[in-house]
């Protein structure tokens, strides 16, 4: 069976349990040499738009490779387990990319259409991944902006951001306010 319609599947030998207001999924790990026998996706290959994110970048990882596809062109949901340094900043790049996309008609961007949320899981990470999201985003004309502990951002702030990069403490109480 598919997941989210779009004809991929668990492997084989995963187990699913039903579980008291949730679903317990195994995924036995992957056969080695499996990822190393994948196409590396060269830069030259994405969107334009997406190209200008990945500047000084020859080709997506193996990781990144693989999850492209749900990443960049499909509004799917997707999960990314990897070690440290395995590449989840550029995939969660991708996805940002894939929303830049759908605010691009004959080529424009429209920035006013494009609001985007970043979770973080620490302060210390967030104001990493700014930094990373903004030289990154800087060529398509792209604001990025950290949201964590005390700080606010005035309206005007959010008006000119495209990317907020919060924790998940911060937005559950800027959410929670109405």
């Amino acid at each position: 069976a598919g997941i989210g319609g779009v004809g991929k599947s668990l492997p084989e030998g995963t187990q699913r349990f039903n579980r008291n207001g949730y679903e317990e999924v195994r995924v036995p790990p992957a056969s080695k040499g499996s990822v190393s026998e994948q196409r590396l996706v060269q830069i030259s290959e994405l969107p334009e738009y997406a190209q200008m994110a990945f500047k000084g970048v020859k080709a997506l990882n193996r990781l990144q490779s693989a999850v492209v596809g749900t990443a960049l062109y499909s509004n799917e949901n997707m999960l990314v387990c990897a070690p440290t340094g395995a590449g989840k900043t550029n995939v969660a790049l991708l996805s940002v990319m894939q929303q830049v996309g759908s605010c691009v008609e004959n080529g424009v961007l429209d920035r006013d259409k494009l609001k985007m949320v970043y979770i973080a899981p620490m302060k210390a990470l967030a104001q990493e991944l700014v930094g990373k999201f903004s030289k990154s985003l800087a060529p398509l004309g792209l604001q990025v902006r950290e949201y964590t502990g005390d700080m606010q951002l005035t309206k005007r702030e959010i008006l000119m951001t495209q990317l907020i990069v919060t924790t998940p403490e911060k937005w559950d109480v800027v959410t929670r306010k109405g």
